[in-house]
């Protein structure tokens, strides 16, 4: 007993922090497999179909998908051709990935506080909706673009913490991660972006040496070849971009994405920007060679209101045709916004145990259990068991069940047309007729084919699933008198018809 005790003492943060970890997981892994893949979800399959080519989906991405950066898609289509057919096990890879993010972000405070900052970002990343929903729970490339964000800022963490005397090994590993960043998403390359306005403050003030531009030559400059390339070969309009105007509103929005729409955390959040500018302020005054804690604290506290300020200028009043304000897009801020949020409480928790006389492990229960179970409960366990346990309503693999059941999937007469693009037809017709083996015969016309026209012609009996809002009206613009709507079921949003003449 006094071995385990011991064992304990010493080891007591990798043995919490693994387990509210391993308590995470288990709960992604129970709901992974709970919900048929959404519009988002099987379009990507569309792009890395098992009929596709390493060349043909690094070509979808530097033509169509130009929005979008081929690291992620080349990992998810190796992993889309060695695991089983199911929802679940496509999405263990996303779960694995934010798994691994969590760990990351973990170290990264642990790094920058120590083993208390470290406990608390294990917790807040643990109750966080947006990592295990929008992340962990959705085979697209946002666990994958959060494992990376969370490990740049960790080694530049590291980087920073040697202040003058960084090492070569160091700056070339951060430049490593930056380029698998870079290749992520193009809110990584701002991310790299604000990482430098950072070190150029620093080397201005002659806090470090030149030689960390070698990071982002790394990172930058290895993404360089294929921007310029996707620009050459590119058919999609850049001009023209679908996020809607944000308002005024949509800055507080934003910082609510990053801490999960949690609003304790969120107050926690604006305290800590607070905070940082103070404290920056106070040390600066009192001693200014000593702030790299503070420099940090500051740059990664204010990111998350920098993002959404400058997004919303970008978006709302310089380029309101191709604005690029999504709120996922902030999912970059997620790491610097909860480890400001850690910071600051540990702060708080400092001045309990010193001016309260709070014992310390009073001091670690109290935070961990409050925020798992209070802050955390409203926001993680019912609202992710509501969202991945709803109806199946207006999903592909009801449509599909529809279609098979009514008999006429085999029938050469039959087409199935979907009102999205040739990507999310690929990803129905491949994932939820050829993989499942319902339909091996069947070819889903899109919005995007040239032959809409004579696949109409040649058809006598059309189902159109309704993907997106509005009438599918391409496709029934086309039939004109020739047929006649006998269903629509609007749980699904599936259409069908029969010709007439």
């Amino acid at each position: 007993m006094e071995k385990l005790k011991e064992l304990f003492r010493k080891k007591w943060f990798y043995i919490v922090c693994g387990i509210m970890i391993a308590i995470q997981l288990v709960f992604s892994l129970h709901f992974m497999g709970r919900q048929y893949f959404s519009l988002d979800e099987v379009s990507q399959i569309g792009f890395i179909a098992k009929k596709n080519s390493i060349g043909k989906i690094l070509d979808y991405y530097l033509t169509s998908e130009v929005t979008n950066l081929p690291l992620w898609p080349l990992l998810a289509a190796v992993w889309y051709r060695i695991v089983p057919y199911g929802e679940g096990w496509m999405r263990l890879i996303t779960v694995i990935l934010s798994t691994i993010s969590i760990i990351i972000m973990t170290k990264m405070a642990k790094e920058y506080g120590g083993e208390r900052t470290g406990l608390l970002m294990t917790v807040l990343t643990c109750i966080s909706a947006i990592i295990m929903q929008k992340c962990g729970l959705t085979f697209r490339v946002h666990a994958f673009w959060l494992m990376f964000t969370a490990l740049v800022f960790w080694k530049y963490i590291k980087r920073v913490k040697s202040m003058g005397y960084e090492s070569y090994r160091r700056i070339i590993t951060l430049g490593i991660c930056m380029a698998g960043l870079a290749y992520s998403h193009y809110f990584g390359c701002l991310t790299i972006v604000y990482l430098f306005c950072m070190d150029a403050v620093l080397f201005l003030f002659r806090k470090i040496r030149g030689r960390f531009i070698i990071s982002y030559l790394i990172g930058g400059g290895s993404l360089v070849p294929w921007f310029l390339y996707m620009l050459y070969k590119r058919t999609m309009n850049l001009e023209e971009f679908w996020p809607k105007v944000p308002t005024f509103e949509s800055i507080p929005k934003a910082l609510r994405f990053v801490v999960s729409n949690d609003e304790p955390v969120y107050i926690l959040l604006l305290l800590a920007m607070a905070a940082s500018v103070l404290i920056f302020i106070k040390k600066f005054v009192e001693d200014g060679k000593e702030l790299q804690n503070e420099f940090i604290r500051l740059g990664f506290a204010m990111m998350p209101l920098l993002f959404a300020v400058g997004d919303y200028i970008y978006s709302a009043h310089i380029n309101q045709h191709s604005g690029i304000f999504v709120y996922r897009y902030f999912l970059s801020c997620i790491p610097a916004g909860l480890l400001s949020v850690a910071v600051f409480t540990d702060d708080v928790l400092k001045v309990l145990s010193d001016k309260l006389k709070v014992s310390e492990i009073l001091t670690y229960g109290l935070t961990a259990s409050l925020a798992f179970f209070y802050l955390g409960s409203g926001n993680y366990y019912f609202d992710v068991k509501d969202e991945i346990s709803a109806p199946y309503d207006n999903t592909y693999g009801n449509v599909r069940d529809a279609i098979v059941s009514d008999g006429r999937l085999g029938d050469e007469k039959t087409m199935i047309a979907i009102n999205a693009n040739r990507a999310n037809a690929d990803g129905f017709e491949e994932y939820y007729l050829e993989y499942a083996g319902t339909g091996e015969d069947v070819h889903v016309v899109s919005n995007d084919d040239p032959d809409i026209a004579e696949q109409i012609n040649s058809a006598d009996h059309v189902y159109i699933y309704q993907v997106m809002h509005g009438t599918p009206d391409v496709f029934t613009e086309l039939m004109g008198n020739d047929f006649k709507q006998t269903l629509f079921d609007k749980n699904i949003g599936l259409y069908v018809f029969e010709r007439i003449r």
